[in-house]
């Protein structure tokens, strides 16, 4: 008895006891631990792999219905970012759908998680699964074009500088013929194909999302045609133009006060040269005068000419007297005042470009007198002389172009209604970027003359994100003799300030200087106001003057059409923001 109190009573030995029961248990939290460890870090891996792979799948699919490549991109994609063996997992599944009538993928991703101190306590695995999807989707957009739509864009898509040339000799702007092997898709015909799957990859991820596209476009040559959006009184009712014109004199061949003409002048007439001539009745004189105009020499010089009923589209005589019928304006301009300066630059603080009198580089001011009101452009009168001339007895038609009027932002609900625009684009005209920029600028503005359209506020009242997207397929190609936005150069000097020059060459080097300098701090001025400037150069070189002209990782190059609407479509892809859907 003795031996059993005391052994009750002894405590030595207890720890031993005490950590042997509580051994199942502490093992059992430990391997909980080091197994739900594994899982949670599998099934992070899996959720990432699963995003990866819906986010791939959706790209490819961009605006087309899920086909089996983009099946098999999802599925790649999901691969590279798990490996199947991923500590210890097995019978890796992902499968990626795109549900019926959505634009939406959706995944799903399972695995078998074998455990690895829990399998001791009869769970011997963990199943893992999770779900993905993905979608383009886009708030709101303000989309503006400014487009290339010179000469060489009837050249093959696949061409490149020397090939165009010899295409352009040969069918001048005739588009799709068949040369050297080339394609017979123009550049023009890609880039309104690129346009087409630009709008596409928009109008997909907008469906449904309450959000507002709208697009502007600015084609451009040597100018712009804006002539239908400017309200008449912003454009001047007379202009000074490089022009000619059949200079001719009043003859008299007879006078008389005698009663017998006086009472009717008119009734009586005479002959003289084989014209028949009446009188008409002169009250300085107080009797008749027979007198007619005398047709001249033609000089070549510039001339003052009444715009007052050109710039209403209304069918216009022939200021010229030269025979050359009537003329209708189709819209061109030509731009503001300006200043001959080689040190143009665009001030980011202050936000105005100096020197100051660059009326035609203020993006925002309407105009308030001659000087900053925009001229009618009107080729059907423009001539060029010899150079450092004035006036001359001969001349030749200058070289002109007037691209597709420019539209301000519109909402277009159909790709058809979209084509209904691009459609009209037609090459023609020689390259000047500076103009085409201008005028992207202006009609983006929501600070500047069509601030109405621009800042119009969607259903949705909510931010609203604007972009430019300059497309060219070449470089600045200006030339001395070509009427432009800022007349004829060798004349005018409005850029170059070298009309006096006996050097074509020299003024038109000096015009790529200066138009180069001129656009570059457009782009400047673009940026500040808060618009992503977006640059494709297609068919031409990517210069650093055009990657410092677009907004940070938003330029690109296109070689052929293929390329071009890769290009495109990276931009809407970028615009429309592809995502994963909670």
């Amino acid at each position: 008895m003795n031996f059993l109190t005391r052994l009750r009573r002894n405590i030595a030995g207890n720890t031993v006891a005490i950590v042997a029961a509580a051994l199942v248990p502490l093992v059992a939290l430990i391997g909980s631990g080091v197994d739900m460890s594994r899982a949670y870090m599998v099934e992070s891996r899996l959720q990432q792999a699963c995003d990866a792979g819906v986010l791939a799948g959706r790209k490819e699919m961009g605006n087309s219905t899920w086909s089996t490549a983009a099946a098999n991109v999802a599925s790649e994609y999901f691969e590279v970012n798990y490996a199947s063996d991923y500590l210890g997992s097995q019978d890796v599944s992902f499968a990626a759908t795109n549900p019926s009538g959505t634009t939406t993928v959706e995944g799903t991703a399972s695995v078998r998680l074998p455990t690895v101190i829990m399998q001791f306590f009869t769970f011997s695995e963990l199943n893992l699964a999770v779900d993905c999807a993905a979608r383009y989707d886009v708030g709101n957009a303000d989309v503006t074009f400014v487009l290339d739509t010179t000469g060489s864009m009837a050249c093959p898509s696949d061409s490149n500088d020397s090939q165009c040339s010899g295409y352009f000799s040969r069918y001048g702007t005739q588009q799709g013929r068949s040369y050297s092997g080339l394609s017979t898709t123009s550049r023009m015909g890609a880039l309104k194909d690129a346009m087409d799957s630009f709008y596409n990859t928009l109008s997909t991820a907008s469906a449904g999302s309450g959000g507002r596209i709208r697009y502007s476009f600015v084609p451009y040559t040597g100018t712009v045609n804006v002539g239908r959006l400017l309200p008449q009184n912003y454009i001047v009712d007379s202009h000074n133009y490089q022009s000619r014109k059949a200079e001719s004199t009043l003859v008299e061949h007879f006078r008389s006060r005698d009663s017998r003409y006086t009472s009717d002048c008119s009734s009586y007439y005479g002959t003289w040269d084989g014209y028949r001539v009446y009188g008409r009745f002169d009250s300085d004189y107080n009797g008749c005068i027979w007198d007619d105009q005398h047709t001249g020499s033609t000089s070549y010089k510039q001339y003052n000419f009444s715009t007052a009923t050109y710039k209403t589209f209304a069918s216009t005589p022939d200021p010229t007297s030269t025979g050359i019928g009537n003329s209708t304006w189709a819209g061109c301009i030509e731009e503001r005042d300006t200043v001959a300066s080689g040190s143009v630059s665009f001030n980011s603080g202050t936000k105005t470009f100096s020197p100051s009198g660059l009326y035609d580089l203020d993006i925002d001011s309407a105009p308030t007198n001659n000087a900053t009101k925009w001229r009618p452009y009107w080729p059907e009168i423009v001539y060029y002389r010899n150079n450092n001339t004035t006036t001359a007895n001969s001349g030749t038609s200058s070289q002109t172009s007037c691209p597709y009027q420019a539209k301000l932002y519109a909402e277009y609900g159909s790709l058809s209604a979209f084509r209904t625009y691009t459609n009209n684009l037609a090459p023609d005209g020689g390259t000047y970027h500076d103009i085409g920029l201008l005028w992207g600028a202006r009609v983006s503005s929501p600070q500047g003359i069509f601030s109405s359209n621009v800042n119009a506020a969607p259903t949705n009242n909510s931010f609203v994100g604007r972009h430019i997207v300059f497309m060219t397929d070449g470089q600045l190609d200006p030339g001395d003799t070509y009427y432009q936005a800022y007349g004829v150069e060798r004349h005018d000097g409005r850029i170059t300030g070298m009309q006096t020059s006996n050097s074509s060459s020299a003024i038109t080097g000096e015009q790529r200087t200066r138009l180069t300098r001129r656009y570059k701090e457009l782009c400047k001025a673009i940026k500040a106001k808060g618009i992503r400037l977006w640059v494709v150069a297609f068919n031409t070189a990517l210069t650093s003057d055009m990657t410092e002209c677009a907004s940070p990782n938003s330029s690109f190059t296109a070689n052929n059409s293929g390329a071009l609407n890769n290009a495109f479509g990276k931009i809407a892809e970028e615009i429309a923001d592809l995502r994963l859907v909670d």
